[in-house]
């Protein structure tokens, strides 16, 4: 049975577990397998990078108090964080990247450099 290339069917000379004819194959179809996983996630990357960059933008040094309207008319999205921890009082601080925020009421939120 002849071997032909997974991406183009060309027929496979060389080594008998060899699944493509050339480089330009092999990353062609690696990128078809992997396109919908790496838009998944380039789109979540994007919402973190966004979210990043609103809080950069507001940060000052120490502690920075904003309001909830002014974040939301920046369109930061309040689902993406890369990470949060609970404090011993139950206090939640949400980190993004090397940003924190935490709410201090319904309405403000303290911005914080890690």
């Amino acid at each position: 049975m002849e071997r032909k290339c997974l991406e183009c069917g060309e027929p496979l000379v060389g080594r008998s577990d060899k699944k493509f004819c050339c480089d330009m194959c092999r990353n062609a179809w690696h990128n078809k397998i992997y396109r919908n996983n790496n838009a998944f996630m380039t789109q979540i990357n994007n919402k973190l990078a966004q979210n990043r960059r609103i809080l950069e933008k507001y940060y000052e040094t120490g502690e920075t108090k904003v309001s909830r309207v002014l974040l939301e008319e920046e369109r930061f999205d309040f689902f993406y964080f890369t990470s949060f921890e609970r404090n011993s009082s139950g206090k939640i601080t949400y980190h993004c990247y090397e940003y924190s925020y935490s709410p201090v009421n319904s309405y403000n939120f303290i911005i914080l450099r890690n």
